[in-house]
């Protein structure tokens, strides 16, 4: 660009100076014309001056004086007078200043005047700017309108059970694990998303079943169509009552403990029983394989459903509290999870211990004090609460006999004994409006062995600032560390690593 700028400044002093050179050549040439001119017409004027004074000169007088002779007029024919002649004045051209002739009435013929140089203005070229190309639009082709997507969920949870029916009562079929994608088919007539369930095909080539909390929904219920044909839940034949008898164990290092084969009779008016302990192994726990909790994942979404099932109080069975939200409880398994890997669970696949983590037949609500600090993962046998006995050694049963797990000894001793003294396995409910509640701590339980009050009450012996529980610092002040899952101490204390021993 600055080279096309001084090109064209370079080009404009060229025909500057060419331009000044053309007028100092038209005005000397002016000048030349002017100059013959002005000749001419003197030449023309000395001309009429001699026409004019032809006669003689005047002769001198004797004295010297000269006299002035009279000519006797001779008539001629008179001659016209030339009429004077307007010399045209110059126009003045771009050449530069011509110069006009003064106007004179002197007979003579015209000048004659030359032709005036004119000079053509020379337009100095512009730089020409180069056009912008102008943009074309670009015609877009007509987009196709395409379908709307149909109705689809991703799992939101580790592992979500599906079933042949809309409900837990049905049986399962497989699992859908947390990411993946389904196209939804229909949903339950439930209109809000907590009591929905999703159809959608399929998981083992067969359609089924999954609940909707555990999912994200691309698409409002309104917009998933109801299914047209839901199947009736399975029924389930009840296992015939029975009334228990204590059991009779001739313990033997070398025997296999028996399960007691209690004696059929008819049910007490309170409830159900479960058969007692029918069905249930009785042998040593063995834990098979390492314990990850995060094997045993749960959703935190069932805690809804568990205060449903519990006639929509949030309240804690084990101490008759409620709560004034779902936010003061904990999830609590009955059986507590590495108790169940103990039990037998820890030869079973991840599916199995998932649907064991989210059953509903072994949840319910706690307080996180009675949860993580009290219960933690005891069995009957190191642990009873403080209200609902009868009911949660009776759902301890059913959860056991449901997946096929095992009791030691001192569970099934513990059991029997609780549920011989039951009236009724149902879960008892405080009054909401009773100022306090049964205080969270556990029964005491009967002597395992030599010690005295001491076995009967550990946290007399060894709970020195009575607050509910045993620290190392005093199970090593008394000279009971390490404690054994075995000593009456062990249920108040927190076994972080559940190998068994506290304070190792």
């Amino acid at each position: 660009m600055k080279r096309f700028f001084r090109f064209l400044a370079f080009l404009i002093a060229l025909l500057a100076f060419v331009a000044l050179i053309v007028m100092v050549g038209a005005t000397s040439s002016q000048i030349n014309e002017l100059s013959t001119q002005v000749a001419e017409l003197s030449h023309r004027v000395q001309e009429l001056e001699e026409s004019n004074g032809g006669g003689s000169a005047p002769e001198p007088a004797p004295d010297g004086h000269s006299i002035r002779l009279t000519p006797t007029p001779t008539p001629t024919t008179p001659t016209p007078s030339p009429a004077p002649t307007r010399t045209p004045t110059r126009t003045p051209t771009a050449s530069g200043p011509t110069a006009t002739p003064t106007k004179t009435n002197r007979p003579g013929p015209a000048p004659t005047s030359s032709p005036t140089r004119t000079l053509t203005a020379t337009r100095v070229p512009t730089a020409t700017r180069t056009p912008t190309p102008t943009r074309t639009p670009t015609i877009a082709p007509t987009a196709t309108p395409t379908p709307a997507p149909a109705p689809h969920f991703t799992v939101n949870t580790a592992l979500a059970n599906v079933r042949t029916g809309p409900g837990d009562n049905y049986p399962v079929i497989g699992t859908a694990a947390q990411g993946e994608r389904y196209d939804i088919t229909a949903r339950n007539p439930a209109n809000s998303l907590r009591a929905a369930w999703l159809q959608f095909c399929c998981v083992n080539e067969q359609s089924g079943w999954i609940y909707a909390p555990l999912l994200i929904v691309s698409h409002d219920l309104s917009a998933i169509p109801i299914a047209s044909a839901i199947p009736q839940p399975p029924t389930f034949t009840p296992t015939p009552t029975r009334t228990p008898q204590p059991p009779t164990f001739t313990p033997t290092p070398t025997r296999t403990p028996q399960p007691p084969t209690p004696t059929p009779t008819a049910s007490s008016s309170g409830g159900d029983r479960g058969g007692y302990l029918d069905g249930i192994r009785i042998v040593s726990e063995n834990r098979c394989s390492h314990y990850d909790s995060d094997d045993y994942s749960y959703s935190q979404s069932v805690e809804p459903r568990i205060v449903a099932q519990q006639g929509n109080r949030i309240y804690g069975p084990y101490t008759g509290a409620y709560f004034a939200s779902i936010r003061e409880t904990d999830i609590e398994h009955i059986v507590a999870r590495s108790e169940a890997h103990d039990s037998g669970l820890c030869a079973a696949d991840s599916a199995a211990k998932r649907a064991f983590a989210n059953d509903l037949l072994n949840l319910t609500l706690a307080s996180p004090s009675v949860n993580r600090h009290q219960k933690v993962d005891k069995d009957v046998a190191q642990w009873l609460p403080a209200m609902n006995q009868c009911w949660y050694v009776n759902q301890v049963v059913q959860v056991k006999r449901k997946y096929n797990l095992t009791m030691d000894r001192a569970e099934a001793a513990a059991a029997e004994r609780v549920l011989a003294g039951c009236n009724s396995t149902a879960m008892q409910f405080t009054d909401p409006g009773s100022a306090s509640a049964p205080p969270p701590t556990a029964t005491p339980l009967p002597a395992t062995g030599a010690g005295g009050n001491c076995d009967s009450n550990p946290l007399g012996c060894y709970d020195d600032n009575g607050n509910g529980r045993i620290t190392c610092a005093e199970a090593r002040a008394h000279g009971i560390a390490p404690v054994p899952r075995s000593h009456p101490a062990y249920q108040y204390m927190r076994d972080g690593d559940n190998d068994g021993v506290v304070c190792e």
